[in-house]
């Protein structure tokens, strides 16, 4: 899992964010939390490696207790696992859990797509729009990432369908690590943006059906591509 690991000072790094995260008002646990997300998104902290909670808690200058809980809220997002006798190890996906994932995907996004298609309206497509632009010109990691999650999340607002949103949203962590290297190429990044302009113009000609199966292409494609991946580590 070397390939993860893109500092030769990760310490450092993870330092880094965690100051960049302190100034937040949120609780100390929910800070650590997301300083070390943020660490494995970016390949700080390597797939597979063991977190120690003493040595994160004297970085961080928080209580043991305040780092086992930031390691619970990963855990439930599915970032880190809890291993008995061994602790909190940054969570690695195996092929089984990402073929799991994109059923669940498949399921989940269709179901939301027909439910949001009759209820969008035009101040929804033009805003779609907007960030498939934005998504073209945009060059830095960061960005792509988070107007690639706002164009789906603009779609399936109108669902109104809360639980399943946040499913997704713990499913579509699972994934993000992989995802930097996969939108990191640009044949990637052409694709997906042929797929979310497709989509939207499924989406304003209130076809469900045909939305659905380039959404189902969508994601099958992207765990295949996780797929090689894993498979080249």
């Amino acid at each position: 899992m070397s390939k993860f690991l893109l500092s030769e000072n990760p310490m450092e790094q993870l330092t880094s964010l965690a100051r960049s995260v302190q100034e937040k008002r949120q609780p100390i646990s929910g800070v650590v939390a997301d300083a070390l997300r943020e660490a494995i998104f970016r390949g700080v902290l390597k797939q597979g490696g063991s977190l120690r909670q003493d040595g994160i808690a004297k970085q961080f200058g928080v209580s043991q207790v305040t780092v086992r809980e930031a390691f619970r809220l990963l855990a439930e997002e599915g970032i880190v696992e809890i291993v008995p006798r061994r602790g909190a190890v940054v969570a690695s996906l195996s092929p089984t859990d990402v073929e799991e994932i994109v059923e669940l995907r498949i399921a989940l996004e269709t179901m939301l797509v027909a439910h949001a298609i009759p209820r969008l309206e035009e101040d929804d497509f033009v805003a779609v729009d907007k960030i498939v632009r934005k998504l073209d010109k945009a060059r830095t990691m960061d960005e792509q990432l988070a107007l690639n999650v706002d164009f789906h999340e603009r779609l399936y607002l109108k669902a109104e369908r809360p639980r399943t949103l946040l499913t997704l949203e713990k499913l579509r962590l699972a994934f993000e690590p992989y995802l930097r290297l996969l939108w990191a190429r640009s044949d990637y990044k052409l694709h997906s943006q042929d797929d979310h302009r497709e989509i939207l113009s499924l989406c304003r000609d209130r076809n469900v059906r045909g939305a659905q199966d380039v959404l189902t292409r969508h994601i099958a494609i992207t765990g295949r591509e996780i797929m090689h991946l894993l498979s080249s580590e």
